[in-house]
Parts: structure tokens; sequence; C-alpha cells
């Protein structure tokens, strides 16, 4: 399949700015990236897009999620994250059935081709389901492989061996689907839990990830427990010395964000979700002058309770301008990179997260014939500040087109996607007797 993208105003990382040019796209992969006008004959090619009044830039990466909570949407909110979770996620997991992590992984994944998201990196129970929904829609994922199930609101750890056999499943899917290890939470899991994702990280030669000082109470409790801050904590089990990224990082003190950058790790925040629960805000700009790369995810759709990456972005932006009453502390393309090429970076993902040639032609358009564009005096701040996930019109994953114009390609269709999440919703509520 070749596929020319003509008359695009593309961005471009290393050269800080937007091009006026086209892109060439052979199977999976940019063969060309060319300022100018296309004057060869179009015949050549299987498809041609006019990017007239659009701008053609990389997917967004989603560096953090739980994808099948698409299914807990709007379920409890306005609550702590512990009464949240502890009461009211665990009971609803507790009661997945075989089928469920499907529907709602399929949901996840039509919500984001339609927001411009190409590749995720999902934790969530039934991982060899999450991978059957991303295979058939040609999605792009890491999935972590860590956690079991849950009974008696306790997240199970699987057995080293059960972990292997998940791990080596996942590699043999399909080239799309990257598998990584993952622990949930200090506050969850056992110390013994915790060495042995370690130990499993490293026998794979894998990253590994785990969420960390969300809130207060997580460090409070980590102090009171261990003498030692969450990051200090992970250092001495050796968590530190993995290719490791931690999840949200609300709740960290100077001491915790050096301790973080000498060992490389990586912070994603998703600021949505912890404004929602309470959680606070990660202080970002000091863990940018730290050096260390930050990524942006949406969390779940339980507690955000959308998968928008221009809303991650906007706050992103603007809370940290708001808090340290200075608005010129982050500019619109670092927060823009965040999104793409610094999530690319977090996931491990090789050739993805730039318009390149020779990347993978994970593609997005983005409508700016729209009147809160206009006037167009900035194509980069508005993109952060002033675009909506609605604006965009096509979104492609390794050079397939999974979404275009209000068509999915994903390999199921809509309706049949919302007929069975409301049901599997509809059974869940009346197991748990959870409104």
């Amino acid at each position: 399949m070749k596929i020319l993208f003509k008359n695009a105003s593309i961005l471009l990382f290393d050269k800080e700015k937007i091009l006026k040019g086209f892109v060439i796209v052979e199977n999976s992969v940019i063969t060309k990236v060319v300022d100018g006008n296309f004057s060869e004959n179009e015949k050549i090619f299987d498809k041609v897009i006019d990017c007239e009044n659009k701008i053609l830039m990389p997917g967004f990466v989603n560096a953090h999620t739980h994808s099948a909570m698409t299914l807990f949407r709007g379920i409890k909110d306005d609550v702590c994250l512990e009464e949240w979770l502890f009461d009211n996620m665990l009971p609803l997991e507790s009661n997945l059935a075989n089928g469920d992590v499907y529907w709602g992984t399929m949901l996840a994944i039509a919500e984001q081709v339609r927001a411009g998201i190409t590749s995720m990196q999902d934790m969530y129970y039934g991982i060899l389901e999450i991978a059957q929904a991303v295979k058939k829609s040609g999605f792009r994922a890491n999935i972590c492989v860590g956690v079991g199930s849950v009974q008696n609101n306790n997240m199970l750890e699987k057995s080293f061996e059960e972990n292997e056999k998940d791990f080596e499943e996942l590699k043999k899917l399909s080239e799309l689907i990257q598998p990584t290890v993952y622990s949930h939470s200090i506050y969850t899991q056992s110390q013994s839990a915790l060495e042995n994702a370690v130990m499993f990280s490293a026998k794979k030669k894998c990253p590994i990830s785990i969420h960390l000082s969300e809130t207060l109470k997580e460090v409070g409790d980590c102090m009171v427990a261990n003498g030692l801050t969450p990051p200090q904590y992970l250092e001495s089990l050796g968590f530190l010395d993995r290719n490791c990224t931690i999840y949200h990082g609300v709740c960290m003190d100077k001491e915790d964000i050096e301790l973080l950058a000498s060992y490389g790790t990586n912070v994603v925040s998703c600021p949505s979700s912890n404004l929602k629960l309470g959680s606070g805000i990660a202080p970002l700009y000091a863990v940018k002058n730290a050096g260390i790369n930050i990524a942006l995810g949406t969390d779940g759709a339980a507690s955000n309770n959308n998968l928008d990456m221009f809303k991650e972005m906007f706050l992103a932006a603007t809370l940290q301008k708001a808090v340290l009453n200075d608005s010129r502390i982050f500019e619109a393309k670092e927060i823009l990179e965040m999104a793409t090429k610094n999530g690319a970076k977090a996931l491990n993902l090789n050739l993805v997260g730039e318009i390149k040639e020779g990347y993978k032609a994970d593609i997005i358009l983005v409508d700016t014939n729209k009147p809160h564009w206009q006037p167009c005096n900035n194509l980069i701040s508005n993109l952060v500040y002033s675009a909506k996930s609605s604006d965009v019109c096509l979104t492609m994953v390794n050079g397939k087109i999974l979404y275009e114009d209000e068509k999915y390609y994903i390999g199921e269709n809509l309706k049949t996607i919302f007929e069975n999440c409301s049901k599997i919703v509809a059974r869940l509520k009346k197991q748990t007797n959870i409104k």
C-alpha cells in the first residue's frame, strides 16, 4: 500500500517548525517527508489524501491507561482515590467474566483512534483479551504482565511461570504488541511481589513500571511502614535499576525527583485523573529541570472520564503555569513532545513518535478549518491550547487507517461494541449492587 499525503502542514520536532509539504507512506513506513508541492504522477499511489487546512503530525502516545475501565466510566465519581478503588473498582473487577475485558478494550481503542491516539501502555486484567482487541483493531500497544486478577479486594499476583507464559504468548501475537512488566503499586502489593517483578523484568530484559507517589496517604503510609519515601523504597528493592517508568508522581519532594533522575526513570503524568480524584498536581517543572523524560497518559476512563490527550496537554501546560505563577515555564512544543516522542521513549517504542523518514507510519491529521482555530497565527500553540479531539479527521497506525471522517476500521462495529459494553456493565452493577 502506497499513500500520498499532499498539501500538508507537517509538524517536525527536530526542525522546530511546521513544514508545508508532502509525506509518502509505503506499507508501514514513512518513506518521504518533503518540503513543497508534489508535482509527479499521483496515479502511482493506492490512495491520495489532500491535507489542505490540516496538520499532519505523529499520533499521540497514551503512556498510561487501563483501557477496559471504559466499562466503569461515570461509576462512583466525586470520591477520593482510596474509596474509588477499594470500595468500588475492585469489587466490580472481581466480577469480570470472560469477554468483558475484550469489549472494554475495543471501546477504549475506538475512543482513542477518534482522538488521535495511536499507541498505549495498557495495564489491566485479562491481558490476552486485551491483546485480542489490539491485534484485531490494528492498534499499537505495550501490554503489561504482572497482576493476575482480583479476589476479595486483593490484587492477585500470577506465578513467575504464568507471567512467563503470558509474556511469550504476547510476543508471538503481533508486531504491534510489546509485552512489558508491571506492578500496580506499593500499597496493593507485598515486598516479595515487587521483588518478583524486578527479577522477572531482569530475566526478560524489559522495562518495568508502577503507580508511585500518587497521594499524600501513600507517601505517609510508606514512611511509617518502611522509613522511606516511595521512590526510596523502590530503590531499596532494586526496582529503579531496571528501565523504569512511574505513573503519576504527584507527591514527590526535591530528593525524590533527584533520585529518579539519577536512575534515568521516566515519569508519566495524568493530570485529569489526578485532579478528579483529588490527588494533587504533579511537580512537572521540577521534574523537567531534573532532566527526567516526561510523558503523558489519560489513566483509565473510570477516573478521567475520557481518553483525550488534548485535554491532558492543556492541563499539563496550564496547571504548572498557575501553580508557579509563571506562564513561561512550559512552551507548547514541549507539551506536544510529552504527548508524542517522549511517550514513545518511555514505552521503549522504536521509530515511533515523530514524522521522519524511516519511522513507523503512526500518523494523524488534525483539521484546522474550524472557528476555534482561526486565525491560525501559531499552529503549534493552537494544538495545545485551542484544539479538540473532535478536530482529528484521520488516524493511521503502522500504515493502516483505523479512523477517517467518522468511519472506524478497527474490526468491530461501533454499535456492537456499545451494546456489549452496556450489557456487561448492567450485569456487573447487579452483581455488586454498585450504582
